[in-house]
């Protein structure tokens, strides 16, 4: 009935997706955060793109895209990939 409807977890899926190739471009400059839970504490370190690519996601309480270009651009988008949600939070 709705062939194009885009559900909450597809939606989640393909912005990731939009994440890792747009700070494997060329010009991309910034970071990726995680941050995951160990013994009751939240910890963040960066991680490398293609570490991310292959670790199951799902092992984090949030992922940070702390991105932007060379030509200025900067954006960052959080995922928390448990509730399969996620916040463009700014853009320029």
């Amino acid at each position: 009935m709705f062939p194009d409807l885009i559900t909450p977890a597809l939606d989640f899926e393909q912005q990731l997706g939009a994440c890792v190739s747009a700070m494997c471009q060329d010009d991309a400059i910034g970071q990726t955060l995680v941050f995951e839970r160990d013994k009751g504490m939240l910890h963040m370190r960066p991680i490398a793109i293609d570490d991310l690519v292959d670790t199951d996601i799902d092992r984090y309480d949030m992922v940070v895209f702390d991105g932007g270009t060379l030509s200025g651009d900067s954006w960052k988008h959080v995922f928390f990939p448990r509730q399969r949600t996620h916040c463009f939070v700014c853009g320029a």
